[in-house]
């Protein structure tokens, strides 16, 4: 056993050597579910347009991450594990394809609100030692896995999200979004974008909430977590929420709406309603009104860190009845510049240099792809550049 210990990185080694030989390069991007493509997508799309790169996709949930990607460039689990890669892409360390021929491994984090101890990773089982770069969201979550030793100085790298590039561009026509949906220009758009938990606003009340907001003369638009579509139970609490969620749409004015990427429907509104999740956090980039619905077991379920709780809830106004609902909405936009200086003060906080994390994050990958040193790979005052936006 201690020999083929030894022996195994003598023969990684050698593959990694005979894979570097090929003009094209391999990358693997794992879209756990469909939201990770609004996570990695623009990095995915960015990589597709370099000559010598190829851009393959993989997923635990193939039936529905399969229709999104390019025809031909999905591969299973089974298929991914003897194949050679230069390259590896996750948003979600616990469900990481087993590769046995990867010569490099980068992940990127996929959201903000400090939910499910992520901001609080001591003891988690994250399996973060596999990475040769962790890419942080912002500065905050970034000292707090360095004070835990979760990851090392030469591991972590400021990155941003590039997600949120789009939006923070202004490259999204609001107006166009709405027209597409068939609403009607002439009232203010509310977008309701819960968190998924049976704590969350969705189970509380979020039927009445969309009836409050529309029976206050606003166009509505619903988007809900992915995770509250997921036929299994533990994320739904056993509800139809696709159905549910359909039979409040009214024409020209309430329409459900799924998709990956949120960002457009961010764009679209003038208003938004949650409970506590990552999108309310990216709705701050646009300084925009944000309406905090009130979920007293949220919290605890949801296992949020308070700090972030409190954050959100100073750049936001928070309402804990649907009845309240309308008058709140309608004093936000009257009063659209109210909290503007805490809402741009915590989007800082929360997402480093929005607008510029997806070429911060091809200076991060090309190395790996085109031959860099060891030496140099390792070397964190490189990864601290690229975190700084230098490059």
């Amino acid at each position: 056993m201690t020999f083929v210990r030894r022996l195994t990185p003598i023969i990684h080694g050698i593959d990694h050597a005979i894979g570097r030989l090929q003009r094209q390069r391999d990358v693997l991007i794992e879209y756990r579910t469909p939201v990770y493509q609004a996570v990695l997508g623009p990095i995915a799309d960015a990589l597709a347009r370099e000559p010598d790169v190829r851009v393959w996709f993989t997923s635990e949930y193939p039936e529905r991450v399969e229709p999104l990607v390019p025809a031909g460039s999905f591969l299973h689990h089974r298929e991914v594990e003897w194949r050679r890669f230069d390259v590896y892409l996750n948003a979600d360390p616990w469900a990481a394809a087993r590769l046995r021929r990867c010569a490099h491994r980068i992940n990127f984090f996929h959201g903000v609100a400090g939910k499910y101890d992520l901001d609080r990773p001591d003891g988690l089982p994250m399996g973060f030692e596999y990475y040769d770069r962790v890419a942080f969201i912002n500065r905050d979550r970034m000292q707090r896995y360095l004070d835990a030793r979760i990851v090392t100085a030469a591991q972590a790298v400021l990155v941003g999200y590039p997600k949120l590039d789009r939006l923070a561009n202004g490259e999204l026509d609001g107006a166009a979004v709405r027209s597409s949906l068939g609403l009607d220009p002439s009232r203010p758009t509310v977008l309701y974008g819960p968190t998924y938990s049976e704590a969350a606003s969705l189970h509380l009340a979020g039927e009445d909430i969309v009836r409050s907001l529309a029976d206050a003369g606003l166009n509505v638009i619903v988007k809900l977590h992915d995770r509250s579509l997921d036929p299994d139970p533990r994320y739904n609490g056993g509800i139809d929420w696709r159905t549910r969620m359909r039979a409040l749409e009214r024409p020209g004015q309430v329409r459900y709406v799924e998709g990956a990427d949120s960002s457009p429907l961010l764009a679209a509104a003038d208003l938004m309603v949650t409970d506590h999740s990552s999108i309310g956090f990216e709705y701050l980039v646009l300084n925009r009104p944000l309406l905090v619905f009130d979920a007293p077991d949220l919290p605890r379920a949801a296992r949020i860190n308070p700090d972030k709780i409190a954050l959100l809830r100073r750049a936001a106004v928070v309402v804990n009845m649907p009845d309240a609902l309308a008058s709140a909405a309608r004093d936000a936009l009257r009063q659209p510049q109210r909290l503007a200086k805490e809402r741009r003060h915590v989007a800082d906080e929360m997402f480093h240099a929005p607008g510029g994390a997806t070429r911060r994050a091809l200076s991060l990958i090309r190395p790996f792809l085109h031959g860099t040193t060891a030496a140099e790979l390792e070397s964190p005052e490189r990864a601290h550049a690229v975190g700084g936006g230098v490059l």
